[in-house]
């Protein structure tokens, strides 16, 4: 199926921002990359600061919406841990222009960059505060903290494959034993 010519150019965007960061990336190039006009994009994109922001919003929007789900399905704090962090891992494995993307949005000192993914930071923080407090989970560490962790593993994972795969070949040849052993370390350190 043809994808729209609008999300075309959000998948181009992507790709262009993820290889070269904001700002060494133009709407001429996006235009070229996408196989539509600059006028095309203007018509959808007010400018390539909105395009930007859309993008980002587009693709944390598929994670977020998923992860929400995981919230309301699972009530076991440590399963919802341990498939958060599965679930993540099998998003950036779907989508792995999605670190190199953020990866320049830290670097260029995005301040909006907090922004989308707030309310999920709040809801996963409530939720293991509370089993914090009912004694599931270790009390003494952060929660925010947990939540960057993964994230930051799994993110190294996908982009410094480079560095990573002369430690350990059998990391990137066998992923999913990656995943589990990361999972195993994660929970192991919050347990009580």
């Amino acid at each position: 199926m043809d994808i729209s010519k609008k999300q075309k150019i959000l998948n181009e965007s992507l790709t262009l921002f993820a290889t070269h960061g904001y700002a060494h990336v133009s709407i001429s190039m996006i235009a070229k990359q996408a196989g539509v006009t600059k006028s095309l994009i203007f018509h959808h994109f007010e400018s390539k600061e909105q395009l930007w922001e859309i993008v980002k919003e587009n693709f944390f929007k598929q994670y977020t919406e998923n992860q929400l789900t995981l919230f309301e399905s699972e009530k076991n704090p440590i399963e919802l841990i341990r498939k958060s962090i599965r679930h993540y891992f099998e998003f950036i494995q779907s989508n792995p222009l999605i670190p190199r993307f953020f990866a320049y949005a830290h670097l260029e000192n995005d301040a909006n960059c907090g922004k989308v993914d707030q309310a999920l930071i709040a809801h996963s923080t409530q939720i293991i505060e509370t089993a914090q407090d009912q004694g599931l989970l270790r009390k003494n560490f952060n929660p925010v903290i947990l939540v960057m962790s993964f994230i930051a593993v799994i993110n190294q994972y996908f982009t410094a494959e480079c560095h990573f795969n002369q430690w350990d070949k059998s990391i990137y040849s066998n992923p999913e034993s990656f995943i589990n052993d990361l999972i195993d370390n994660t929970i192991q350190g919050i347990l009580p």
